[in-house]
């Protein structure tokens, strides 16, 4: 089985659901874990892929998961979008291990 939104970088896809389009199941736990799972597996076999893309989506995605938890940020839209703005810079930190360069992410969205 093929789990199709786990595949690829995802930062693309990231900055699209931030402009306000809607991908259903893209930033779900189930991508999340898939995500995650590859990310760990590719790496540690010494694979010569990117890791910073997934980071951004993994941070994006446990942004979406706790957004669910409360419903403050469940039913508004808004507030959802600022949370997966800020998760996503917090990717882009962790991932080329500059923080400017999570804040520019962010003021660029």
């Amino acid at each position: 089985m093929i789990y199709y939104s786990a595949a690829g970088s995802g930062v693309a896809e990231v900055k699209v659901i931030l402009s306000g389009f809607v991908l259903h199941g893209y930033l779900g736990m189930k991508t999340l874990t898939f995500k995650t799972l590859g990310l760990i597996l590719s790496v540690s076999s010494g694979l010569s892929l990117g890791k910073e893309g997934p980071y951004v989506h993994i941070a994006a995605c446990i942004g979406n998961v706790a957004c669910r938890m409360f419903s403050k940020y469940r039913h508004n839209d808004g507030k959802r979008r600022e949370v997966l703005s800020a998760s996503a810079a917090s990717g882009v930190a962790v991932a080329f291990g500059a923080p400017i360069g999570g804040v520019l992410f962010s003021l660029e969205e």
